[in-house]
């Protein structure tokens, strides 16, 4: 399993690859439907952001309720989404500062901040390449993260299983030869073809 140093580094690699991808989108790429069944490309920059306050606000101690009651995602009314998601992702980096071994709660239960990294892992890295997807940009997502997001999503395919999105057979967690494939496969993600174009880091 990866190391707290692993986890933290991929959290903030995916992040700062997310953002570099939300810059690049164009007026006409909000409305785009996505690999995440249902969900626009605003619908899954919408629900990273909304992802990263929440977990701010569980990580700095408020309960599931209030996190829940106060979840906020993008603000229609701020034209500067990058901003937006820039600071979203700045607080959750230093919510997550100290102890990665105390314990909040959350959706799926009382866990370790260890687990909720590792959750916004795979989370970052998934709707990253479903928002490429989306808008036809190849996107080759960071190896280091990706080895850590495989880690994770195998350690928690049952926890990944709650969701609609996220639903695997079994021999979806086959290693490929390709390491963002099988971490693609392993979130319930059906890739066409292998990774092509810039690292998005």
């Amino acid at each position: 399993m990866a190391s707290d140093a692993q986890l933290r580094a991929a959290m903030a690699s995916t992040m700062t690859g997310f953002a570099a991808l939300v810059a690049a989108l164009e007026p006409q790429h909000w409305d785009q439907p996505t690999p995440c069944t249902g969900w626009s490309v605003f619908d899954v920059v919408d629900h990273v952001v909304t992802g990263e306050r929440f977990t701010t606000m569980t990580l700095s101690g408020a309960s599931l309720a209030e996190a829940s009651e106060a979840q906020v995602g993008i603000d229609p009314q701020n034209p500067d989404v990058v901003a937006q998601v820039n600071e979203a992702a700045a607080a959750v980096l230093v919510a997550f500062d100290g102890s990665l071994d105390r314990i909040i709660e959350h959706r799926v239960g009382p866990v370790s901040a260890r687990r909720v990294l590792g959750f916004r892992v795979i989370d970052q890295l998934g709707h990253t390449w479903d928002v490429a997807t989306a808008i036809g940009r190849p996107v080759a997502l960071d190896p280091d993260a990706l080895a850590v997001g495989v880690d994770v999503a195998r350690a928690e395919r049952a926890t990944l299983e709650q969701s609609p999105n996220f639903v695997t057979l079994l021999e979806d967690l086959d290693a490929t030869r390709d390491p963002q494939t099988t971490f693609l496969r392993a979130i319930g993600r059906k890739p066409s073809s292998p990774r092509t174009g810039p690292t998005v880091r």
